[in-house]
């Protein structure tokens, strides 16, 4: 069985347990744009949990607006994600805020389940990801990549080679690029995304550092150390 046909059998073996499926979409990570292709087309109802570190970033909304659109059954909703707790308890890149108590992905993960009553939620975690992905996912192999809580992971054997071919093939919004050398892309505070940002999406960059004002530290390094080195 090839892998396409393994990761839609995992997809029908959820369809027959319910009709409506939930996913944590990444807004622009190729993963998210391929799996929920998939689930569209088998599902009643696909509802998107995107989990932002920072709301309402301009480079963001076109991949939410891109999902409702392009599929009629698509519903898209946003939450914090629970890296956003941590930024801001332990003081990353801003003053630390000991009010906020942190929250573990498997508590937001229950969260969604008590919110919509489904108990599976599919994620596009890879095996390729990551040395820590990857082990996780073995320890799931034998269960058909289904967690005894729920959790589903469709295209843990997937390359992101063969993520990319079938976006290609099927004619889908194309991911959104931070770091061209990243093995695993998403949103996060770095010098590479801080670049682009300032570059590119101004007032994301904006809305970096009202959230996350030491954050422009990295561009002064950077600069600094550029400067240093042509002589300046």
């Amino acid at each position: 069985m090839n892998k396409y046909a393994l990761t839609m059998q995992i997809i029908r073996s959820i369809r027959e347990k319910t009709d409506t499926a939930v996913l944590y979409y990444s807004a622009g990570g190729k993963d998210g744009i391929a799996l929920l292709d998939m689930l569209a087309g088998v599902f009643n109802k696909v509802i998107c949990y995107y989990m932002y570190l920072i709301p309402d970033l301009d480079h963001v909304q076109p991949y939410i607006r891109w999902a409702e659109n392009h599929y009629k059954n698509v519903e898209v909703r946003q939450i914090e994600h629970f890296q956003r707790d941590y930024y801001i308890s332990c003081g990353f890149f801003r003053e630390p805020d000991n009010s906020v108590k942190p929250r573990k992905i498997g508590e937001i993960e229950q969260a969604v389940r008590e919110e919509t009553g489904i108990k599976y939620g599919f994620s596009g975690m890879k095996g390729v990801d990551g040395y820590m992905k990857r082990m996780r996912l073995k320890k799931f192999a034998k269960s058909g990549y289904i967690t005894d809580k729920g959790m589903v992971y469709p295209l843990a054997l997937w390359t992101n080679k063969e993520v990319l071919q079938y976006i290609r093939q099927r004619g889908l919004i194309q991911p959104f690029i931070y770091d061209s050398n990243a093995i695993s892309q998403g949103f996060t505070i770095d010098l590479t995304t801080m670049l682009l940002m300032r570059s590119k999406y101004p007032n994301d960059y904006k809305r970096i550092l009202e959230e996350f004002p030491y954050s422009e530290k990295l561009i002064f390094d950077y600069e600094r150390e550029q400067n240093s080195s042509t002589g300046k």
